[in-house]
Formats: C-alpha cells, sequence, structure tokens
C-alpha cells in the first residue's frame, strides 16, 4: 500500500509519500507530528518556545521542550561553525526585512545597522532545557533548521513503524527512506530558478538521503525595480550577494543540509564548496552565470536536464 498526502504545515506545503501495510495511519502520525513541532517551534505563534524565549530577551533564561533545545544547539553549532553565514540569532534583521517587504519598500540603513548590534550566536546561551537571549531585542527565528529537525523526526518515526521506503517533502526541505522500490532510488528534482514551480534543471538519484536547496528564487521582493530576496547575510543586514542562485547540500541529516545549504548560499561558492566538503557532505551549486558546480560524490547519480541552459562542473 503507497499513500501519498499533503498538508500545510509550517507555513509550507508538506508532502508525503508512505509505503506499507499501515501507510495511512502512518501518515497521519507524521502530521500529528510536524504540527507538534510548529506549536513550539514557530517564531509567529504566541506561546511557543522560540515566542516565549524571544519574549524573555534580556530577563533570563526560559524553560523548553527537549526537540526546541536539541534544534537551538544544532543551530548554534552551524552559526559558529560558519561564521555566521548562517546564524540562528538573525531574527531582528530577518523580521525588519519580512515587514519591509510587505509594504514594498527598503528598510532603512539607520535601522539595519541598529538591529545588527543585536544579532550574533554569541548572545544566545543553551542549557540542558533552558536557553536565554543575552540582551532586550534579540531574538532567534528558527525557520532556517525547524523544517530540518521534521524531516528527520517524520524519518524516525517511519523507521519505527517498520516502513522502508518513505519521502516527505517540507518545501524543498526533502529526506526519504530507502529507495522509491529495492531497486530504484528516488529521484528529487532541482527546481529551475527561471521557471515556473516544478520545472528542473537537474534530478539526483536519492536513498536513505536528506536534500535541501536555499534559493534566492523563494521568496522575494521587489521595490524600484530591484528584487530583493529573502536570504539575509547577518554579516552585513542585507540579502546576499554571493553570486550564487541555489544551493543544494546532500546528506544524512537534514537539519544539517538546512543550516548547510544557507550557510554555503551566503558563503558564495568557493568558501561554500569549502564548507560543505569539510563537513563531509556533497552540494549542488547554481551561479548567477548559469554555471553548475557539484562535489564530486553526487557525480554518478547527478542529471543535468536536457536544454535547461546551464553549464556543468565538479568542484573541490
Amino acid at each position: 500500500m503507497t499513500v501519498q498526502r499533503t498538508d500545510f504545515i509550517m507555513n509550507t506545503p508538506v508532502e508525503q509519500t508512505v509505503c506499507g501495510p499501515d501507510a495511512d495511519a502512518i501518515a497521519a502520525q507524521a502530521v500529528d507530528l510536524m504540527r507538534r513541532l510548529e506549536c513550539i517551534l514557530s517564531f509567529f505563534l504566541p506561546g511557543s518556545d522560540v515566542w516565549n524565549l524571544n519574549e524573555a530577551a534580556g530577563h533570563g533564561a526560559v524553560p523548553l521542550q527537549p526537540e526546541t533545545v536539541e534544534v537551538l544547539r544544532e543551530a548554534l553549532h552551524y552559526s559558529r561553525l560558519s561564521g555566521s553565514a548562517f546564524d540562528v540569532t538573525a531574527a531582528p534583521l530577518t523580521d525588519l526585512w519580512r515587514r519591509c517587504g510587505k509594504q514594498q519598500k527598503v528598510p532603512d540603513g539607520d535601522e539595519i545597522r541598529r538591529l545588527q548590534a543585536l544579532v550574533g550566536y554569541q548572545h544566545l546561551e543553551v542549557g540542558d532545557d533552558t536557553a536565554c537571549l543575552s540582551s532586550e531585542g534579540c531574538a532567534v527565528d528558527l525557520g532556517g533548521i525547524a523544517k530540518g529537525l521534521a524531516a528527520d523526526a517524520c524519518v524516525q518515526l517511519y523507521r519505527a513503524e517498520g516502513v522502508e521506503s518513505a519521502f516527505v517533502n517540507l518545501g524543498g526541505n526533502v529526506k526519504a527512506i530507502g529507495g522509491k522500490t529495492p531497486s530504484e532510488p528516488w529521484s528529487v528534482g532541482l527546481q529551475h530558478p527561471g521557471l515556473p514551480r516544478g520545472a528542473s534543471f537537474a534530478s539526483l538519484a536519492v536513498v536513505d538521503e536528506s536534500v535541501v536547496t536555499s534559493g534566492s528564487y523563494e521568496r522575494f521582493a521587489t521595490v524600484d525595480g530591484h528584487r530583493y530576496h529573502h536570504i539575509i547575510d547577518p554579516r552585513t543586514g542585507w540579502p546576499s550577494d554571493s553570486g550564487l542562485q541555489s544551493v543544494t547540500v546532500i546528506c544524512e541529516s537534514s537539519m544539517k543540509a538546512d543550516a548547510l545549504s544557507t550557510a554555503a548560499f551566503v558563503l558564495g561558492l568557493d568558501d561554500g564548496l569549502t564548507l560543505v566538503c569539510e563537513q563531509g557532505t556533497d552540494a549542488v551549486f547554481l551561479t548567477d552565470d548559469g554555471d553548475v558546480y557539484i562535489t564530486p560524490g553526487v557525480r554518478s547519480r547527478f542529471q543535468l536536464a536536457p536544454d535547461c541552459g546551464f553549464q556543468c562542473y565538479v568542484g573541490a
């Protein structure tokens, strides 16, 4: 029995394909699990762990659910590792750009500089079952890693229920268990930035792995003819200008892939390739010039779409 269902969770469509005798019930359990995680990890939901932590900034530690502690620890690790190219405390800046984008305006430079003083992973301290932010106005947003936690949790649930073949896609954050069949891997398409959603410039064959993409084409605002995308460089306070259109990271952990795809996008091609290779992961980089760079580990299972208009090179 194979069940396919789509739900809207964590502000994105979530697609599941689950194979097995109890697939329908297991997919429903996964939805309940993801909705619970959304309730504790949401930046926007009053009463969530993240909301409570941000509200208490500068006033001491707050108690947190184990999953929140886990994802904060991982986020803090990758913030340090990337030198704040990915930074869990960038919420004051990302929230400013989000609000200004809705109003079709660019944030004031002085306001960006003011909020930059509140950004930096050093402001966050995570304990065994608590966390605290050092100053009023500091904030965390787990949007760059929480979907990874949810994908990992879904696959953990699938395995506990005896599922040997399943696929979950949280708005471009993909994780697979097994292959599509025992002899056929899952095929994951990589979104072409210049074409409608669902049109791919390449595909990857995947078994028991996560595939996570960060791209400038996902969300953006156009102001006075200039496009400002949603991936903010915490080090500058402005949308990343790294020369990349997208970065896809492939590895076992979806949380790791989630954080590294954002960090590598902000760092740019050379430093991004160095980072992902040092972490033992594979990646696909698409530059603004339409060149595709892949790590050697995906060469045998990467297929560029015919007539996509891009050239492919093996990097690192």
